[in-house]
């Protein structure tokens, strides 16, 4: 308990960035990073961290789920643990993670992240090439309905180095990063908040966040611009290229994204390979294709069963694997 400071933000209307990064008393919220790079013989891994703080009925709980993907192999090395009454969790303005886990550190745009699993260590260095930035509404994200909210920002560009000793071996690392915050006073347990998240990140320096309940056909978003500049984008079409099933799940696989007068307008996502349920989310890495079918960036893309079903897989949250 010690370890978590708390802000006296409601989330929305939200604060400042060093507010909302802290801890809400109340509302749901996590911190989440992911990102991809290569290793000096040029092998292909993306690596995730998510800590959440969920209400699950009347029980408060928070979950730390790692991550690393190894592409070449496609093997994908997961871990969760499920940590209750705030147990060694660690929130405070510089750091946030778990004591004894995983956790990051942050400070004026250098984040690092330290990342044990049972057979990946992942230890990195971030450096913001760009300002945070506010997502959507100059922060605040419907959530698919009316009176559901959450507040967001974003490190979108982080130029990462590192090392990642997997199954006994160390691989020196270097690639690009991403990094949210996001919470707020919404009900995770309603269907019709479940989501469709599409991070591009292009090769040329600027990005995109595309944020889609199909469901509820609502959408919103963000352009990050190389000079760091960033918009409200939420004119753009989703349009799902296929279908996989995961877990009992439905989820879209591939898609053509359209954004009128943005970069080249017209995209195709490709997942590189077939992505993971993590429990609450089904998670993948993916190319961006330009019309003549050049890569021009890559995509994680995070689907909530929600958004295709009408159940959410709250009893996972229970699990425990390492």
């Amino acid at each position: 308990m010690r370890n978590i400071q708390y802000t006296q933000s409601p989330g929305v209307p939200h604060g400042s960035m060093e507010d909302e990064f802290l801890c809400h008393k109340r509302s749901p919220e996590w911190w989440y990073a992911t990102g991809y790079m290569t290793d000096e013989a040029g092998k292909m891994f993306s690596y995730q961290f998510t800590l959440g703080k969920i209400r699950v009925y009347w029980l408060k709980l928070n979950l730390l789920q790692t991550a690393i993907t190894e592409f070449e192999t496609g093997k994908h090395h997961f871990a969760q643990q499920v940590i209750f009454f705030d147990k060694n969790i660690i929130v405070t303005k510089n750091r946030v993670g778990v004591d004894g886990a995983a956790e990051m550190t942050f400070e004026d745009g250098k984040l690092g992240l330290d990342m044990p699993g049972t057979d990946y260590h992942l230890t990195l260095k971030m450096n913001a090439v760009k300002p945070a930035v506010w997502h959507c509404d100059q922060g605040v994200l419907k959530m698919g309905i009316d009176n559901e909210w959450t507040y967001y920002w974003s490190y979108t560009n982080l130029a990462i180095s590192g090392t990642l000793i997997l199954e006994g071996r160390e691989h020196k690392l270097s690639g690009k990063g991403w990094f949210d915050k996001q919470g707020g006073p919404y009900n995770p347990l309603d269907h019709r908040t479940s989501w469709e998240w599409f991070s591009l990140r292009f090769f040329d320096n600027e990005e995109a966040m595309l944020f889609s309940f199909p469901q509820d056909d609502y959408q919103d978003g963000t352009l990050i611009e190389r000079s760091g500049n960033s918009r409200r984008l939420n004119n753009y079409q989703i349009v799902p290229l296929g279908w996989t099933e995961a877990g009992g799940y439905k989820f879209s696989c591939g898609w053509k994204v359209e954004m009128p007068g943005i970069k080249d307008q017209e995209y195709t996502i490709v997942p590189k390979i077939d992505g993971q349920l993590n429990l609450f989310y089904f998670e993948l890495l993916a190319d961006i294709k330009d019309k003549t079918g050049k890569v021009v960036g890559h995509c994680f893309v995070e689907l909530l069963p929600g958004a295709r079903n009408k159940k959410t897989p709250i009893s996972a949250a229970f699990a425990r694997t390492k």
